[in-house]
């Protein structure tokens, strides 16, 4: 199986996931006073998405000026999440055919 059968397959997950992990990048990427779309709702953002951004949040932290890392770690989270919830959601549809 490749890799686009796999997304295919899973194309729910991938949605949510992508949805999910770009709310949470788009909030670490507004903390400072200085990023273009600061606001008080990227501390809202980042609560919502606390799972995949607590990493990327210490690194911006420690290191407010280069976002590069903060994208790749990012990446990361996002397919780190996408696999758990296709397995998740499969495993949902499999006990739901069961039942």
């Amino acid at each position: 199986m490749n890799y686009k059968n796999f997304i295919a397959e899973n194309k729910l997950a991938f949605v949510i996931s992508l949805i999910y992990v770009s709310l949470g990048t788009l909030s670490i990427c507004s903390v400072y006073p200085k990023d273009f779309f600061y606001g008080n709702w990227s501390l809202y953002g980042l609560l919502i998405t606390f799972p995949v951004s607590v990493i990327s949040f210490g690194y911006r932290y420690a290191e407010s000026d280069s976002l590069i890392p903060v994208f790749i770690i990012q990446i990361a989270m996002f397919i780190l999440t996408f696999l758990i919830l296709s397995k998740f959601i499969k495993s949902k549809k499999q006990n739901h055919i069961n039942i």
